[in-house]
């Protein structure tokens, strides 16, 4: 007997604590808390913050059903809405319009949950205001739309820049390419009078008229050279390049063997070692950067040495890279990123060249979609070097 009541007041002790918890989280929730007779379907209790909410007191509520103060449409709503749950056992609103006793418009978040609590039904309804997060959303929105239609002025604006930029590079490139083309042959003239000229005049021209001549025939053809440079850069600027699978072995071939003269005049050997894997290229313009890289490496070397050349390629994940490496003066430091602009020469009284040829190079593979540089050490030879994607 005494067994029994101890245990019996033990669970007393129990249901008061639980009680006391629940009604700690009723009364502090941050959601708003309705109880519900789903008998009568009238509101028996309500926690701080539905009060809050709703701007009704507790006993404001007490007695009124959902519809009755804003929670449902009307009576049909809150018809149906029982229904369900009595055969659900649950209902849910994502987004449920509420006006509040002094007529604010809310949006709130609705659910309905029916419990058997010891044989007796009891319905808990579940209030969340977000209509905060509504207003968030659509502000959201709203920047992102202002934010798209800003993007898309953006683009058309950039779209317009670039067609006018293209069309201004288009008619400068085409006015140099002009005048390139038009100045070549008075020059060609000049060279070829010039030399007639020393000819006609025979001993009469004295050592100085003599030298006079000669310098202005190697000026003549000095700039014919500038000028062909220019067109050649120029052309591989504007000429359409469409990229397709090029077998490398056979344009490094072609190139040695147009340049087999020219290594023979500098007593130059060159190297080229295999594989040769096939590259994304246009073929016409891989050759004139294959040309100009070895043509260099003949020219740039101490007096009376014997250039030696060395080609290889390698692959590197989705690109392949080749190397036109030779033994000559090299290039300082400062000067390696400097070599492949416009005009640059940077030994021009020692070596005869336009400062076009390895401009020519980084255009050429910048119109590729491939990369290229240089890796020098003054007095042991330059490592140059391009890069284009694997065929």
């Amino acid at each position: 007997m005494i067994a029994d009541t101890t245990e019996m007041r033990t669970f007393q002790a129990d249901l008061l604590r639980s009680e006391l918890r629940y009604r700690r989280l009723f009364e502090s929730s941050k959601d708003g808390i309705l109880l519900v007779d789903p008998q009568t379907r009238q509101i028996l209790d309500s926690n701080p913050f539905m009060t809050e909410l709703l701007g009704y007191t507790r006993d404001e509520l007490r007695g009124n059903e959902l519809f009755e103060i804003g929670l449902l449409k009307d009576h049909a709503a809150s018809e149906a809405a029982f229904r369900q749950l009595q055969q659900e056992g649950r209902i849910r609103y994502e987004d449920l319009p509420l006006q509040t006793k002094n007529g604010e418009r809310r949006e709130v978040e609705f659910v309905s949950n029916l419990y058997d609590e010891g044989g007796e039904a009891i319905i808990q309804c579940d209030i969340r205001d977000i209509t905060q997060r509504r207003e968030a959303d659509e502000s959201l929105g709203q920047a992102q739309a202002q934010l798209g239609n800003r993007a898309v002025q953006l683009e058309h604006l950039v779209a317009e820049r670039t067609a006018e930029l293209t069309t201004t590079n288009q008619q400068l490139e085409a006015f140099v390419y002009s005048i390139a083309h038009d100045l070549r042959a008075p020059l060609r003239a000049m060279q070829g009078f010039s030399v007639m000229l020393v000819e006609e005049a025979g001993p009469a021209f004295s050592e100085t008229a003599r030298g006079y001549a000669d310098r202005i025939g190697k000026a003549a053809q000095f700039m014919d050279a500038l000028l062909s440079d220019l067109l050649a850069f120029s052309r591989i600027s504007q000429q359409r390049v469409e990229l397709t699978p090029v077998d490398l072995k056979a344009v490094v071939e072609s190139v040695l063997s147009r340049l087999q003269k020219d290594a023979q005049d500098a007593n130059a050997s060159v190297e080229a070692e295999g594989p040769w894997p096939a590259v994304l290229a246009h073929e016409p313009t891989l050759a004139q950067v294959l040309f100009n890289l070895i043509s260099n490496a003949f020219k740039f070397t101490a007096p009376l040495a014997a250039p030696l050349v060395r080609l290889r390629a390698e692959e590197r994940a989705e690109f392949i890279r080749l190397w036109v490496v030779d033994d000559g003066i090299g290039i300082a430091p400062d000067h390696q990123d400097q070599i492949f602009r416009l005009f640059n020469r940077l030994h021009g009284e020692k070596y005869a060249g336009t400062g076009i040829g390895l401009a020519i190079v980084h255009k050429g593979i910048e119109r590729m979609g491939g990369r290229v540089g240089v890796e020098s050490v003054p007095g042991e030879g330059s490592r140059f070097w391009f890069e284009l994607r694997k065929a």
